[in-house]
């Protein structure tokens, strides 16, 4: 928790036990820390309009909170936001706590303000009372004290959900201790408050018991500020002039001495703090000094820190340092904890970095463009060094006797002794490239224009060129554990076995790869990294036949153009380009930046060495880093995204609310508990489930979503690393928007209902209209075929008529000759069929022709229709009788024998034997000669008809009025 006091700053005379003590604290310091901090600025452009600041606070939901002599703000991780007090929006803030129970204290111009990361409100006057300018706040685990005008006030809950404010002791315990009137600072370790009280210290615990520390106590007077418990339980106190440390178990606190701390300056002092390795910060002026290895190590302006006051300082879940810088804003120092950084203000030759190695001695060497630097000792100042090397060292490597070989881009290969001496070993032809010593002792020279080797170098060897190589521009060289030699050109990869070069076939997809090889690592087990001068890396394996390579997919890699490519002792691969550093462990990537510390992105060309300890030497364009722990880059811990809020129209919309439909937008704002700084490190993607169910991304924490319509939603979001390759874990805030009323589910009942009556309504007039036209049409269908059945029966009738006239005399009613002949051509064809016997009669009234001649014809007529009328009347259904012509007629007797005559007597007699009444003036008898034939197979109509018209010849010559069949011995009278 960090330590707040007040005060207002002046300057003031050096208190004289500081001044006769200064030279003695200058022997116990490290005056000049030779490293180059990456700083990040933040003022205007990242949203931090206050560039006073005042407090720092993280707190369990926000990374960082700033408090400035114009506003509150708040960092979601990528910019700075300032967060409206109760409305207020500039208020000065001298103060910030955050309470046990996670509520947000924050002190403003004699006002007090309570809330959390979504809105503050103002106390009210009856809620604390008598505020000054100037509060300080603190939160120890029984409590929120409030230290107002110099006196200790504790806040307190009422039942009614507000506050008040109480003295936080009793009288009797101000009595005793009155320097607690005068309290400028409070500070809390563990459930101990301690307060700068009147030049001394004073610690209240949760029992309001209070222990004065003064000079008894090894506390001089001073202005106290800050109190530190570090990790081996000291305690650390900080006045404006004075540093006491107390080790654990004594009683007693004793000066610890730290240079230019002369209390000069008597403003508010920066908080003691404690990184996460456990060593104490003090921020001074001139910069910032820490405690380490049993002395003090200082930081200032030559190490890249911003001169001038400051307020705050604060160390984030990461490691890295935060300070304010008086009317400059805000500073982080970026991979405070594991990486560090050199360029030209720590004594090295100007950069690129080409090249890097140690000495006999075990000294940092950096090749650089214009000279060779050397560090003496870890952490120290560089020097220039090896001034013969000339400038452009693209190459340097220890033998075996100690001796370092360098090589400059002009080509001049330099042997440097142990004891001192040097030498020009050889002058290269063509610019030089690259330098390796292998493992079997020999110096290996890569140019523009060939390769050469020094075989004995140790021996005085002569630099010769490879025999049998071409002479083409060459890039790369790497010797594996098998002692196999690989060197890439531009044409391509060779390898050296034994003695014996050979060109290494290379694919890529399948297919041949282009000619020109820019960097490659091989590890032991055969795993290919390489890069072409195209964007991109490829990875594959050294099969028999040559090197299979796929592309890599990574997006980070799929743009870039490769500067550097190696190899670590853990398997690690680094891949250096003009935008950082990417590195693989075996499963995923992660990318390294200035933002997380690296002194400058774009990487040199091959500048990479790695110290036993596993600790990595980057070079780039500006200087070289050092990466003390590689393996921070893959930290386990998945990245955070908090939803701050979604508000419409600037209300906010809680988890499940019902909203009334508007048209105004949603705006979304989201936070995050890591720093994303680079705008390209960092992807948020949403979606609106209910509305769509594709992810959405954006690089902003803020998001304005359209009008919704009505519906259920549910937003997700979640955050992508892109330096890590890592994701959030989803984050969902649920709720819903209601329809316009004319939308709403009554609403829609109502129109259902009304429709629904509707559509009935419409249903039962349908159905009405639809019976009433059925009925027309039934009615009219029912007219229509009665009139189609009588017009049918008409239509038949008279068509029966029709053929009955055509088939029957229209005086008799017997069938006509045309009628009869044709019923007799049925019956002769049934008894071809089926040989039934068939008798064919001709009948001839007798004398005919004088009933006509002396009635008349019409007498002589109704005699043939009485005739017809009595043969229809003896006559069985299947017989037939119609009128031959004249008054002959002619039967058709199927079935009957010949020895049925009986019937024909019948006949015979029907006709002849009852005289006829037709109107004559007497009763007419009229015989009939009769004929008769049978039927014969193979008989027509003609051969049976001639036959019973001899027959009925016969008769008339025979006397009439009788019957003759056709076989005259058998002849009845």
């Amino acid at each position: 928790m960090g330590f707040l006091h007040r005060q207002s700053r002046s300057s003031g005379r050096v208190p004289p036990l500081t001044a006769v003590l200064l030279l003695a604290l200058l022997s116990f310091a490290e005056l000049a820390g030779a490293q180059s901090a990456s700083i990040r600025r933040y003022a205007h452009d990242q949203g931090l309009l206050g560039l006073a600041g005042t407090c720092l606070l993280q707190t369990r939901h926000t990374l960082l909170w700033v408090c400035t002599e114009s506003g509150l703000y708040r960092y979601n991780g990528r910019i700075f936001q300032q967060v409206p007090l109760d409305g207020l929006r500039n208020e000065p803030i001298t103060a910030m706590s955050e309470a046990p129970d996670g509520r947000l204290w924050v002190a403003g111009f004699q006002a007090l303000f309570v809330g959390d990361e979504h809105g503050f409100r103002k106390l009210a006057r009856d809620e604390a009372e008598h505020l000054q300018d100037g509060m300080l706040l603190a939160s120890p685990s029984w409590g929120t004290v409030m230290l107002n005008g110099g006196e200790l006030e504790v806040l307190r809950p009422r039942s009614n959900g507000k506050w008040h404010s109480d003295y936080l002791l009793d009288t009797a315990t101000r009595v005793r201790v009155p320097e607690l009137s005068k309290a400028m600072s409070l500070s809390v370790e563990g459930d101990t408050l301690w307060v700068g009280c009147a030049r001394k210290l004073c610690a209240i615990d949760a029992q309001r018991r209070v222990q004065v520390y003064g000079p008894d106590q090894g506390v001089p007077e001073d202005r106290w500020s800050s109190v530190l418990r570090d990790r081996d339980g000291g305690l650390w106190a900080r006045g404006a002039g004075t540093l006491l440390h107390r080790a654990p178990g004594d009683d007693r606190f004793s000066v610890r001495p730290l240079p230019l701390l002369d209390g000069s300056t008597v403003g508010r002092q920066a908080p003691l703090v404690l990184d996460r390795e456990g060593r104490v910060l003090v921020r001074r002026n001139d910069g910032l000094v820490r405690w380490e290895h049993g002395r003090w190590r200082t930081f200032g302006a030559g190490n890249g820190l911003p001169p001038g006051s400051s307020d705050a300082i604060v160390v984030d879940r990461d490691g890295d340092l935060w300070m304010t810088v008086d009317g400059e804003g805000l500073v982080r120092w970026a991979g405070y904890e594991w990486i560090e950084n050199w360029d030209a203000t720590q004594g090295m030759p100007p950069a690129p970095t080409w090249s890097i190695a140690r000495d006999a001695q075990h000294a940092l060497l950096v090749g650089n463009e214009h000279g060779v630097g050397r560090q003496a000792h870890p952490g120290g100042r560089f020097a220039p060094a090896l001034p013969q090397a000339g400038i452009q060292i693209v190459g340097m490597q220890r033998s075996g006797d100690g001796s370092l070989w360098t090589l400059n881009s002009a080509g001049h290969l330099q042997r440097f002794w142990p004891d001192g001496r040097n030498a020009e070993v050889a002058k290269l032809p063509r610019t030089a490239r690259r330098l390796l010593l292998d493992r079997q002792g020999r110096l290996w020279i890569l140019t523009a224009g060939g390769l050469f080797v020094i075989e004995r170098p140790l021996e005085g060897g002569a630099l010769q060129p490879v025999a049998g190589m071409p002479a083409i521009a060459y890039t790369d060289i790497q010797q594996t554990a098998d002692s196999t030699l690989w060197v890439s050109s531009a044409n391509g990869l060779f390898r050296l076995r034994g003695a014996h070069w050979a060109k290494v076939p290379v694919k890529v997809n399948g297919g041949d790869a282009e000619p020109w090889v820019s960097k490659f690592h091989i590890s032991d087990s055969g795993e290919v990294w390489l890069a072409f001068y195209r964007p991109g890396v490829w990875h594959g394996r050294v099969l028999a036949d040559g090197v299979d390579l796929q592309a890599i997919s990574d997006d980070a890699l799929r743009d870039v153009g490769v500067y550097l490519l190696r190899g670590d002792s853990v398997g690690r691969i680094w891949v250096g380009h003009a935008r950082g550093v990417e590195v693989y462990d075996g499963e995923r990537w992660a990318h390294l930046s200035q933002s997380q510390g690296l002194i400058w992105d774009d990487v040199s060309e091959a500048a990479f060495a790695e110290d036993p300890d596993g600790s990595v030497w980057i070079g780039t364009a500006r200087g070289v880093s050092h990466l003390a722990d590689p393996a921070r880059l893959f930290d386990d811990r998945q990245p955070s995204v908090r939803i701050d809020s979604v508000s419409r129209g600037g209300v906010p919309i809680r988890s499940g609310q019902l909203l009334g439909w508007s048209d105004k937008p949603l705006h979304i704002e989201l936070s995050t508990m890591e720093v994303y700084d680079d705008p390209s490190r960092l992807t948020v993607r949403y979606r609106l489930l209910g509305l769509h169910d594709e992810w959405i991304q954006s690089d902003d924490l803020s998001i304005d979503q359209p009008p919704l319509p009505s519906g259920h939603f549910r937003l997700q979001v979640q955050v992508l690393d892109r330096y890590r390759r890592t994701a959030s874990p989803v984050v969902d805030l649920a709720f819903a928007v209601a329809p316009l009323w004319w939308r709403s589910p009554p609403a829609i009942a109502l129109y259902l209902l009304i429709g629904s009556g509707l559509l009935i309504g419409l249903w039962s007039w349908r159905h009405r209209h639809l019976m009433a036209r059925e009925r027309m049409l039934a009615e009219l269908v029912a007219e229509r075929t009665y009139q189609l059945e009588r017009e049918k029966h008409e239509l038949e009738s008279a068509r029966a008529a029709l053929a009955l006239k055509a088939s029957h005399d229209a005086l008799t009613g017997l069938l006509n000759r045309s009628g009869i002949l044709e019923a007799m051509g049925e019956e002769l064809q049934a008894c071809a069929h089926a040989e039934h016997p068939l008798a064919v009669v001709l009948i001839d009234l007798d004398h005919f022709k004088q009933v006509n001649d002396e009635h008349g014809h019409l007498v002589g007529d109704a005699v043939l229709a009485k005739v017809g009328a009595r043969l229809t009347a003896c006559l069985r259904d299947s017989d037939k009788v119609g009128r031959y012509g004249g008054e002959e007629l002619l039967l058709l007797l199927p079935g009957m024998t010949r020895q049925g005559q009986h019937r024909l007597r019948a006949i015979h007699e029907a006709i002849s034997l009852s005289p006829y009444e037709v109107g004559a003036a007497r009763a007419l008898q009229v015989t009939c000669s009769i004929g008769v034939a049978w039927y014969r197979v193979g008989d027509t109509a003609a051969t049976l008809l001639a036959r019973a018209d001899e027959a009925l010849y016969r008769a008339k010559r025979h006397g009439r009025n009788r019957i003759e069949p056709e076989e005259p011995e058998i002849s009845v009278a």
